[in-house]
């Protein structure tokens, strides 16, 4: 298997590490801790544009779930509430690696320019 990204060895280490842990599951996160704001920030900044963020109240946010799921199936449904409810959730996990997510993006808008 070849590893082809920094992110990718820092992820493959930890995981060989976890190997011999008794733990059943583990928690990884990036080398910083990160809002879903400056995550977007970030992207916006990369790409050169002036950021844009919406928000949307919580009931809005349930109101759309529950009429998602009275006029859709399972296959539209069930990825909007993944989408819809990883929105609401704080996703903190440890601090690992030293590859930020700002280089990652760069070397993305680099290989797609």
């Amino acid at each position: 298997m070849q590893i082809k990204d920094a992110a990718d060895k820092d992820l493959a280490t930890f995981c060989v590490d976890a190997i011999d842990k008794p733990d059943k599951e583990v928690e990884i996160g990036g080398p910083e801790t990160l809002t879903q704001n400056e995550i977007a920030s970030i992207a916006f900044e990369i790409l050169g544009n002036k950021p844009k963020i919406t928000h949307i109240p919580d009931w809005v946010r349930i109101a759309i779930l529950k009429l998602i799921r009275l006029l859709t199936g399972s296959k539209v449904y069930g990825p909007v509430e993944f989408f819809m409810t990883v929105m609401a959730m704080d996703m903190l996990a440890p601090e690992y690696g030293k590859h930020k997510l700002k280089e990652y993006f760069t070397k993305l808008n680099s290989a797609n320019a």
